[in-house]
């Protein structure tokens, strides 16, 4: 390795557990089911900004959909098993002097067969991720690439531990347990708080509406208590219609439902004659009137949410948050927004080869772009049936390895069988590594450009076919 730095082991005590599922529970952290003779267990990587660690817990935090690094790392190393683990410090770190160094990354290693994965847990105080290695120690894919692009802004760049802050090494297993707990304790309280701050700018700008709805039917019941006035003014109309001149615009007159007598100064329109002044004051009052009773009830309701929300401001500024509102999981309430959503399903189906090697199948259209154009590598291998319509079919392999014929035989099947021409005894297979196939701008779903391919005929095996359908894994 080309990591310059000082290495020392780790995790001894999960050395040979097999990787049964790859999550992401919520930003800054990466799950990892794992299965010991044991028992099964949750390796939890923490990176994001305010909790940095790795521990163990007993069952699998849950939150987020797979993002496409998650389900690269599942097909990566899914069913593998960890051979090993190191504490990284950087060369021109000198050991601290006490019980406990400090390490600046975890490295792990996932072995599946002659194939391998290393996974680097970074505890950079400024910029925290989880980074996946090439053999040549250059940064493959990242969970956060906005931080990645602060510690490495070639995408090319080799990786090199960071000289900031580290963490204390975890040297047994109880207090990997400890720390797992505590890490999650920890997070779940940063979400608990922005869950809390959330709802309580949401509770402030809902009242600041209520309040305002309240004040314009307080506006509009004003408006009612005219009616009365409106029908004293229509009825001293009607009992001097007479004496009113036609085109006159402000009239006084008495009006005859007071005691003592009182004058009515009321304004006329002048193109209509007193009888029609009148009508049109009746309909005004009638219309206020009808209108009192439902203005009445949703003041009511508006005044009653407005007591509601000022309660619950109070409640939240205690720290007070309902179980109603946690149901969905503190973990993805304090989850940033994010432009695009995560993909909300697996894009493909996992099947294992007669040497045990992964062939990942897409299972649609939409889904094939997935699988092929963020799923695949560069160096894995692409097979699709030459011409039909049907799933893409992706071998993951290591950088510069060559596919073997069995493999091809096993990948090619499923091609056969996910196809238009399922059942028939003879298709054409086209296939090529992955860098050479790519889609043309405003392709339809699936639809994409292959370069350098290789095509045979393939006679379908049906024994062959059996086991291959047989070996799915869910």
């Amino acid at each position: 390795m080309a990591l310059l730095v000082r290495k020392s082991p780790a995790l001894p005590w999960l050395l040979d557990a097999r990787v049964q599922r790859v999550d992401s529970p919520f930003p800054g952290c990466l799950s990892l089911s794992l299965f010991q003779p044991a028992g099964k267990r949750v390796l939890v990587l923490l990176f994001g900004p305010h909790a940095r660690g790795v521990g163990s817990v007993p069952e699998r935090p849950k939150g987020l959909a797979a993002s496409p690094f998650v389900q690269r790392l599942r097909s990566a190393i899914a069913g593998s098993r960890l051979s090993a683990a190191e504490w990284l410090s950087p060369l021109s770190v000198e050991p601290v002097s006490s019980e406990r160094e400090l390490a600046h990354a975890l490295l792990l290693t996932f072995r599946r067969g002659e194939l391998h994965e290393r996974l680097v847990l970074d505890f950079d105080h400024q910029a925290p991720n989880l980074f996946l290695l090439r053999d040549d120690d250059t940064v493959a894919g990242a969970a956060d690439e906005g931080q990645r692009k602060l510690r490495f802004a070639e995408r090319s760049a080799s990786y090199l531990v960071g000289s900031g802050r580290g963490v204390a090494w975890i040297d047994s297993d109880d207090e990997l347990r400890r720390q797992g707990e505590l890490l999650l304790e920890h997070t779940k309280q940063r979400g608990h708080d922005a869950l809390r701050a959330r709802l309580e700018a949401q509770a402030r700008a809902s009242l600041k509406k209520v309040e305002r709805k309240a004040a314009a039917i307080r506006g509009d019941l004003a408006r009612v208590e005219a009616a009365p006035r409106l029908r004293r003014e229509a009825h001293a109309l009607l009992c001097h219609l007479h004496e009113i001149p036609r085109g006159a615009t402000t009239i006084r007159l008495i009006d005859p439902s007071s005691e003592p007598a009182e004058e009515l100064l009321i304004e006329l329109d002048p193109t209509r004659d007193a009888q029609q002044n009148a009508q049109q004051r009746f309909e005004r009052a009638k219309k206020l009137e009808r209108g009192i009773s439902i203005a009445t009830a949703r003041l009511a309701e508006a005044e009653a949410e407005v007591t509601r929300l000022r309660e619950r401001l109070a409640d939240l500024s205690q720290g007070t948050v309902t179980e109603l509102e946690l149901a969905p999981g503190a973990f993805k309430a304090a989850a940033p927004a994010r432009r695009n959503k995560p993909p909300t399903r697996v894009s493909y189906r996992l099947f294992l080869s007669s040497g045990g090697a992964r062939i990942l199948v897409g299972k649609g259209a939409a889904d094939n772009d997935t699988l092929t154009l963020t799923v695949a590598r560069p160096h894995d291998h692409w097979l699709h049936v030459r011409g039909v319509a049907g799933s893409h079919v992706v071998v993951p392999l290591e950088k510069s390895a060559a596919i073997g014929q069995e493999l091809l035989l096993d990948a090619s099947h499923l091609a056969a069988h996910f196809s238009k021409v399922r059942g028939e005894p003879l298709v054409e297979i086209a296939h090529t590594p992955r860098r050479f196939v790519r889609k043309p701008k405003g392709a339809a779903p699936g639809s994409v450009n292959v370069d350098r391919e290789r095509v045979f005929v393939l006679r379908v095996d049906a024994e062959r076919l059996a086991r291959l359908l047989a070996s799915e894994r869910t």
